[in-house]
């Protein structure tokens, strides 16, 4: 009997503490390659072409609601700053959960915009999504060789600088 109402206890809590753990930094660290020429710190011509940076996604809770911030490097050293789309600032994004999902949308028709932003977690850390990337290309400030969709980022115990 004890170790039936512990299941169903484990069960019924479990649930809890899987949308508990959405919180934290997600990050990665990428070899970003430069379509021309680095320079040398005395400005003469590097024979590196890459340099590594670290993408990354900070999630949060405040008063029982989600948010998002953070910084994806893509090819030539173009970035896409993930905060939450209103000119002149840089709040966080808000998001809603949904399933196992947090997720971010805005539809706007007369521009035939439709932006799904989806964090999807799984035990290796999250998979960001903007399939259509409508997100990346209207919601976002990304530059044009970098983008939010399937990005795959870990969680760290470290926190997202």
């Amino acid at each position: 009997m004890i170790k039936k109402a512990f299941i169903l206890a484990s069960a019924v809590f479990s649930g809890y503490s899987h949308a508990g753990s959405f919180e934290g930094c997600y990050s990665r660290a990428d070899k970003i390659t430069s379509a021309i020429p680095m320079l040398n710190d005395d400005g003469s011509e590097s024979n590196e072409r890459f340099k590594l940076k670290t993408s990354y996604i900070n999630v949060f809770k405040k008063d029982d609601k989600y948010f998002t911030e953070g910084l994806i490097w893509g090819f030539n050293f173009h970035i896409c700053t993930i905060t939450a789309p209103l000119e002149g600032t840089t709040e966080p994004l808000p998001l809603v959960l949904k399933g196992k999902k947090l997720v971010f949308e805005e539809q706007e028709p007369e521009y035939d915009i439709n932006c799904k932003f989806e964090l999807e977690f799984n035990e290796n850390g999250l998979n960001i999504k903007d399939e259509n990337y409508h997100c990346s290309k209207h919601m976002f400030y990304c530059g044009a060789h970098a983008s939010v969709n399937n990005i795959q980022l870990v969680k760290t115990s470290k926190g997202c600088n």
